[in-house]
């Protein structure tokens, strides 16, 4: 199996196992939305991708669902999530499929479920869903690696979990040599330590951790 396989498998269960971006957590909520428009704003950019709008902003869809999972009524987890993961486990991907659309609607941003999702459309033979599930998850890295540039707290990447920094990091080419906590201007950033793969150079990016730490 070749190392890009192990990778790509990693980060379906990594998905499954861990619930990457946890409508079941309160996040911070973005400044100058309520708590009902964030909601509506979410539902509504899911909606609108679903049905493959292609001027769906990414960056702001992942803004809107940090706001909606702080409202209480959405923390409770999707609805048979647990039986979804099973369903992967023993490999039964039709029920998967079923199971992760559903999910999906609670965590549209969780790019690793929608590359679990085309994985088990492909082996379904649905290359249709299997590449809009693929496109997704691509509109939604970019979106990730377009939240900042990682080269000072001013312009620290956005992340939503610790999993997010290591695939930023994986993104840059960077193997993790250390990661600390930093607090700037009372706001709480993780820095991870790594090796310049273009000068050799060891290089600190950071990354806003506002939406989780602590909470």
């Amino acid at each position: 199996m070749t190392s890009v396989r192990r990778l790509k498998i990693a980060l379906l269960f990594s998905c499954l196992f861990g619930l990457a971006f946890g409508a079941t957590q309160a996040l911070a909520q973005p400044q100058g939305q309520t708590g009902k428009q964030s909601a509506a704003n979410y539902t509504q950019l899911v909606e609108r991708a679903k049905k493959g709008d292609q001027t769906v902003d990414f960056v702001q869809l992942r803004e809107a669902f940090v706001a909606w999972t702080s409202d209480a009524k959405n923390q409770g987890g999707a609805p048979n999530r647990e039986a979804m993961v099973a369903a992967f486990k023993e490999n039964n991907y039709a029920k998967a499929v079923e199971l992760a659309e559903v999910v999906l609607d609670y965590e549209f941003v969780n790019r690793g479920l929608h590359l679990a999702a085309e994985d088990a459309y492909r082996k379904l033979g649905d290359e249709k869903k299997a590449n809009f599930h693929r496109d997704i998850a691509a509109k939604l890295l970019k979106a990730l690696l377009n939240t900042g540039d990682g080269k000072s707290a001013e312009t620290a990447y956005r992340v939503m979990s610790v999993r997010e920094e290591y695939i930023i990091m994986h993104e840059l080419g960077t193997e993790v040599s250390s990661q600390g906590l930093w607090s700037v201007n009372n706001k709480a950033f993780d820095v991870l330590s790594g090796t310049d793969p273009k000068t050799g150079k060891e290089i600190r990016v950071y990354f806003d951790i506002s939406s989780f730490f602590g909470r």
